[in-house]
């Protein structure tokens, strides 16, 4: 004859959770014990919630939900006094402030664990190293698109001519050089984004990698001229 399982912690929790709520569900059972503990089970594995203390938010919500439902029932009822009926409605009014608040937070909190799921591969030392490739591919890009500065050619015997000193005249950019520039500027932000990294929350951290990834990726596009580059309109002295 086989043994049965040993419950696991997350049974015994779940079992201690649907004990505590069996009792408010057993008005709807007609006082069946049985029928409201499953009623109570059933409706906490809807939430399909895994961890301790995203189950006791669902408990919560459900418990408070609950009260604040019966609050109101009993505030309906002809014989009471006025004092009592806004005592019940003040609480129900509570309760359900109090299930909206862990609602609020059992959604971050889901939010935060499949962004964290998402973003597993994305670490820290992955994000360093983009940074680095990107600003690498930006400075083999500068360098490609710089011009090469050469000095005007004099015979030997012909004087340097002096002029009036007039400001410089800065050559229009090539659209190659402007989408270097945003290159580099994207490169820029994603190093400032990967310098505290380590002192942000789970959370925080796994959006932070995620802008960075963005960044990286674009800048590293733009750098070796791997996506189109955007119509600019020019004035008129660039054309």
């Amino acid at each position: 004859m086989s043994q049965p399982a040993t419950p696991t912690p997350a049974d015994r929790l779940l079992n201690l959770i649907v004990a505590l709520l069996t009792p408010m569900f057993l008005w709807s059972a007609e006082g069946d014990v049985a029928l409201a503990r499953i009623a109570a089970m059933e409706t906490v594995k809807s939430y399909g919630l895994t961890g301790s203390d995203r189950v006791f938010r669902a408990a919560k919500i459900i418990a408070f939900d609950l009260a604040a439902l019966s609050s109101l029932s009993l505030a309906m009822a002809d014989d009471l006094a006025v004092p009592l009926v806004v005592r019940l409605r003040g609480n129900a009014n509570s309760m359900d402030r109090a299930a909206e608040r862990n609602r609020t937070a059992l959604e971050q909190d889901g939010t935060a664990a499949t962004t964290a799921a998402k973003t597993a591969h994305l670490t820290e030392d992955r994000a360093a190293a983009s940074v680095a490739e990107a600003q690498k591919l930006v400075q083999d890009a500068k360098a490609r698109t710089q011009p090469a500065h050469q000095p005007p050619v004099r015979t030997a015997h012909q004087p340097p001519v002096r002029t009036a000193q007039q400001p410089p005249v800065r050559a229009p950019m090539s659209d190659r050089q402007r989408q270097t520039a945003w290159a580099g500027a994207m490169a820029d932000v994603a190093a400032e984004f990967s310098a505290g990294l380590n002192t942000l929350p789970p959370a925080a951290r796994a959006a932070e990698i995620i802008r960075i990834d963005a960044l990286t990726s674009a800048a590293s596009a733009l750098a070796t001229g791997t996506v189109p580059i955007p119509p600019v309109n020019r004035s008129p002295a660039e054309r």
